[in-house]
């Protein structure tokens, strides 16, 4: 080989090393960059409210139960988890300043919504371009990720009216008149909404996505019609009917279906046997809130929290105390008790899942997306509220939490994240 050819043979094996050294530091870089980033992993999570507030999740085995470290401030209080955004990675959360209970339904208090990592932590404040009111409230987050349903209250509490939005709050469309308007649920082909009105006497309706063609479902003079639920096919809702003649304090209702065009209403239940306005806990640390129904995902039956026949709760009802602070501690009240159980709302076919025991009160059961495990409130006469979980048979039945420092847990939920393996809530 000539010296000529020696040198360019020598040249090209030099530039091939380069490119493989070249490529091999890019490789490098890149795995580098991707083991920062992390695997992410998808996972069922519940999570749930202590009832000295926050934000608590836990597995479905019991383990790895922690509460989200949020800002503390004065006179703040956060809630618990709200609607997840489409991309699974994400939360709502909403917090309240000068929070109380007369605060609230007075309409003194200012929230903000927030988009929270799941991962990171990371707070996003959201509706920060223009707010209609002091209270803004996310009904539901639409599939694109950048719109949601807001209820927003007015006029010191008066109205309460639901409009659309984007997530900066730049836009807003009234979707609804000048009424009180809540239990806000959106279909699950997203054209159509469900709500209730409680500035008519609690009626059921429903409206189509830009608030025209409304239908009236279910409404009677005397009676308070609430929380709407769609079957999985959008041809039927589920909701209570409250005889509050016979039940002022609102703690017992019935469990009725309705076509969502209000062709059709039909009462599933009588006798007022529903848990509905839920009162528990010890006299330092009270829970409550309304305890409404929910279909299974195969849209077979509904969620019955059934009262034992002439069952009470451990409340007095005091009336000249005012809105939200009539139901009164007294433990001497209560007898009877309550349990779960699935019922078909067609054939009227019961099948217990939770057993009843005089002086215990199991409500608040939620389906797992899955159908298979039900997860559940259940709290003994002047005890705290506990979180249990059982399959859908009743069978391991078992406990998870009572919430921070063991004072009281309730509003259990379902949660399909995506998270980085490396996150708290992945663990």
């Amino acid at each position: 080989m000539s010296c000529k050819n020696l040198v360019k043979a020598v040249s090209a094996v030099i530039s091939i090393l380069i490119i493989i050294l070249l490529i091999g530091c890019k490789t490098t870089s890149e795995s580098k960059h991707k083991s920062k980033q992390g695997k992410w992993i998808s996972k069922r999570v519940i999570t749930f409210t202590p009832i000295v507030g926050g934000v608590g999740l836990i597995n479905e085995d019991g383990t790895n139960e922690h509460y989200l470290q949020l800002p503390e401030k004065k006179d703040r209080r956060w809630s618990g988890l709200g609607p997840i955004f489409p991309d699974k990675m994400h939360c709502l959360l909403t917090s309240y300043d000068n929070y109380s209970i007369v605060a609230n339904v007075t309409g003194k208090m200012f929230n903000r919504l927030w988009k929270y990592n799941l991962s990171t932590g990371e707070l996003t404040e959201l509706i920060t371009k223009e707010r209609p009111a002091d209270q803004v409230f996310c009904a539901a987050l639409l599939s694109d990720g950048q719109h949601m349903l807001c209820s927003v209250s007015t006029e010191n509490h008066k109205n309460q009216v639901l409009y659309l939005t984007d997530m900066d709050g730049k836009e807003w469309k009234l979707i609804s008149g000048q009424e009180f308007i809540y239990g806000i649920e959106v279909n699950h082909s997203e054209t159509r909404i469900a709500f209730h009105i409680a500035s008519e006497g609690y009626t059921i309706n429903t409206t189509n996505m830009e608030g025209n063609d409304r239908k009236h479902v279910a409404g009677k003079e005397g009676h308070l019609f609430f929380g709407p639920e769609w079957s999985p096919n959008d041809q039927w809702l589920a909701y209570l009917d409250c005889d509050t003649k016979k039940e002022p304090s609102h703690h017992y209702a019935d469990l009725c279906i309705g076509r969502p065009d209000g062709s059709e209403h039909r009462m599933v239940t009588v006798g007022q046997s529903q848990y509905f306005g839920t009162a528990y806990g010890a006299k330092e640390h009270r829970g409550g809130g309304s305890n409404t129904t929910s279909w299974t995902p195969d849209g077979k039956y509904l969620i019955y929290s059934k009262l034992s026949p002439g069952a009470h709760h451990d409340a007095a009802y005091k009336p000249e105390l005012g809105n939200h602070l009539e139901n009164v501690f007294s433990p001497e009240s209560a007898k009877g008790g309550c349990s779960i159980n699935l019922l078909d709302p067609f054939s009227g076919k019961e099948i217990p899942v939770t057993q009843y025991q005089e002086g215990k009160w199991d409500f608040r059961g939620v389906v797992s997306p899955d159908g298979k495990s039900l997860v559940y409130t259940s709290a003994k006469v002047a005890g705290r509220g506990e979180i249990y979980l059982c399959h859908i048979d009743g069978t391991e039945n078992k406990f998870l939490t009572a919430g921070k420092d063991g004072l009281g847990a309730d509003f259990s939920r379902w949660l399909d994240v995506i998270v980085k393996e490396d996150s708290q809530l992945a663990k």
